[in-house]
């Protein structure tokens, strides 16, 4: 920890209580587009790329349509509702963005579920924006998570080596994304069951949120 240099948040389900919301928004995208939910798929899309997900759909569910296309119908579903939720931000995340500033560290995001311009929207409209110092979105590399492109970008724009940076991931898909970087990775999630497999796809230590996190 002494010589950490920079924090990389994830932001659907780590920065953001924005889980259910992609859920419940997974059932109504497939409904519109008459396509049946298929267990297996899902979960292998958790954490991943919002273009990976739809072109996974495509691939193994019979989703129909141009995946730019089909990319703007989820994410248009995905704002109307999530646009009239408040208090959204993840317990623990003023604080530790605040501990992130005291102590002098960059931060920086990984996002593969927005385009970067509505990153940096949501995250002023919630006042956390200043704190960021770099945000990547899937959209802008050529994979997203677990592919480690995102993280690659991150540590490119940060000007910093892996060594120097500890990431937060809620997800399998993540963790492995920031592993395959060269990154140290914190698990964080409320459900054990998700704790054990963070670990098991290699995150360093395991959390129920970010509140437990000392820096």
């Amino acid at each position: 920890m002494n010589s950490l240099k920079a924090l990389i948040f994830d932001f659907d389900g780590l920065l953001f209580d924005s889980e259910p919301t992609w859920d419940k928004t997974y059932y109504l995208f497939l409904k519109n587009h008459q396509v049946t939910p298929n267990e297996e798929v899902e979960a292998s899309m958790y954490g991943s790329g919002l273009i990976d997900a739809v072109q996974l759909m495509k691939d193994k569910m019979g989703l129909v349509g141009e995946t730019g296309d089909l990319v703007a119908d989820y994410r248009r579903l995905f704002y109307e509702e999530f646009s009239n939720k408040n208090d959204v931000l993840m317990p623990g995340v003023l604080e530790i963005l605040g501990k992130a500033k005291e102590r002098g560290l960059a931060v920086a995001m990984t996002s593969g579920g927005h385009t970067k311009n509505k990153l940096v929207e949501i995250l002023k409209l919630h006042s956390i924006y200043d704190y960021f110092f770099v945000i990547v979105s899937s959209d802008d590399v050529s994979q997203g998570k677990p592919a480690p492109d995102v993280y690659l970008e991150a540590l490119k724009e940060l000007k910093l080596n892996a060594e120097d940076c500890l990431a937060f991931e809620d997800s399998p898909n993540g963790v492995m994304a920031a592993q395959a970087a060269g990154i140290c990775v914190y698990g964080i999630n409320a459900d054990e069951k998700t704790r054990n497999d963070l670990i098991k796809v290699g995150a360093e230590k395991v959390f129920k949120n970010l509140i437990e996190i000392e820096l």
